[in-house]
């Protein structure tokens, strides 16, 4: 009996550790809910605005935020925007800090997300946080697109280039609807370090969608690209090419992103780190430009094609080819012409683990990328503009570089063809075809003629 008795109560002992195990199992990997389920519309004031997120709460989790609208400056606030998918993993704003170079618009998105309705009718008093440490972050990211618009773009072209502030090379171009020329239908620029830069391997280098970004972006918390969009997309948008002077400029100011009156022009959006780039060298530029058109001078036309490149299955690989071509009015002739390659936006849309590395850049712009051919993808792209722009035929390339198998790497420097230039040439045959049925251009002979 007293067997028995003690077998019933390790039956009934084990019986509750097992239940309470099970208990907190359950707690541990469904962790009780915190706010109100639905999709609420929740601000925080950030520098410039209110900042308005719509957040979904599933289970008293939040599940998703997007923004619904903001008035701040536009590179900060993509930065600051990293942070949703935090504020998603750790189930609200406690313990996040602000993003570097963005601390205003990240303390107004934690703000709003603090302002979200809790199961429990508590509202806790929002406390404003300052910006982590970048140190030693080798996976810091920054937010910016070099994704070109697909289709055809085509207009009258204006191109200005100088160099500026110890010699880097500042380039602007613009593209108007020749119908009607104050139509701004596509804004670009870009700059290129100084042949003496202090970085040897940005000496010469474009920076707009070259590895130069991710430096700068580490050493400033935001890459210099992303001021050069923001006006560009200004520039657009307005139909403005032109910018009134700051009356209360202070050049002491330059770096201090907080002053109204750091910036030597009214109405433009920049942040420290490209702002001389901007002001010395773009805005310069884009008034040449303007006063061109204002004179009606346009001797050229523009037209560029960009097009995904797919895989077998019809899938993106992660890289879009775009070609443009410039053409005298008068000849006929081409005049200038690139071709480029340019990777996804992120890493994780790019199909070859291989050239993950390369996201955001361009083939032709990037500094390490190295083409399968055994020779430089900007050195076959500079040979086909010059081909080209010396009279050369769109598809007659046979004698370019990598255009053909050609032996040992050990004779020739490169082994095989590259296949950019079946990519090149399935976007200029598209290309000229549009360009002759517009009459722009003259006729081309193909691979199979020419002799």
């Amino acid at each position: 009996m007293k067997i028995e008795s003690n077998f019933k109560k390790s039956i009934t002992a084990s019986a509750v550790i097992l239940a309470i195990s099970a208990i907190t199992a359950c707690t541990t990997t469904t962790p009780e809910g915190k706010y109100l389920d639905g999709v609420h519309q929740v601000s925080g004031k950030g520098k410039k605005s209110e900042i308005t997120l719509e957040v979904k709460v599933e289970q008293g989790k939040i599940s998703s935020v997007k923004t619904v609208s903001h008035q701040e400056t536009e590179s900060l606030y993509l930065n600051a925007e990293r942070l949703f998918s935090e504020i998603v993993t750790r189930n609200g704003h406690e313990n996040i800090d602000a993003i570097s170079g963005a601390t205003y618009s990240s303390n107004g998105i934690l703000k709003a997300v603090n302002a979200l309705p809790r199961i429990d009718g508590t509202q806790p008093e929002y406390q404003s946080v300052g910006p982590r440490s970048q140190a030693g972050d080798d996976d810091f990211k920054l937010q910016w697109s070099i994704q070109p618009r697909l289709g055809v773009l085509k207009g009258d072209y204006f191109f200005e280039d100088a160099r500026f502030r110890q010699g880097h090379m500042g380039s602007m171009l613009v593209v108007v609807d020749s119908a009607n020329p104050q139509d701004v239908i596509l804004a670009e620029f870009n700059e290129s370090g100084r042949p003496n830069y202090y970085v040897r391997l940005y000496q010469n280098v474009p920076k707009r969608m070259s590895e130069y970004n991710f430096s700068m972006g580490k050493k400033k918390g935001t890459a210099w690209v992303q001021s050069a969009l923001t006006m560009e997309k200004l520039m657009m948008e307005k139909d403005q090419l032109t910018f009134e002077p700051n009356p209360n400029y202070d050049a002491k100011l330059g770096n201090k992103l907080t002053e109204p009156n750091r910036l030597k022009y009214l109405g433009i959006d920049i942040v420290a780190g490209a702002s001389n780039s901007i002001q010395q060298s773009m805005i310069p530029l884009t008034a040449k430009i303007h006063n061109r058109i204002q004179q009606g001078v346009s001797n050229e036309f523009f037209y560029q094609k960009a097009e995904k490149l797919l895989d077998e299955k019809g899938r993106w690989t992660g890289v879009t080819a775009m070609l443009r071509l410039v053409v005298d009015k008068k000849t006929k002739q081409i005049t200038h012409a690139h071709y480029d390659e340019i990777f996804a936006d992120n890493k994780q849309e790019i199909s070859d683990p291989s050239l993950k590395a390369f996201y955001r850049q361009s083939k032709y712009d990037s500094i390490n990328y190295g083409e399968p051919s055994r020779i430089g993808f900007n050195v076959m792209m500079d040979a086909l503009t010059q081909h080209l722009t010396e009279g050369g035929s769109l598809f007659y390339i046979t004698d370019l570089p990598a255009t053909g198998d050609s032996g040992t790497y050990a004779q020739t420097g490169f082994t095989k063809r590259s296949d950019a230039w079946d990519n090149y040439l399935n976007l200029a045959k598209s290309l000229y075809q549009q360009m002759r049925a517009d009459g722009v251009i003259n006729e081309h002979l193909s691979s199979q003629v020419a002799k």
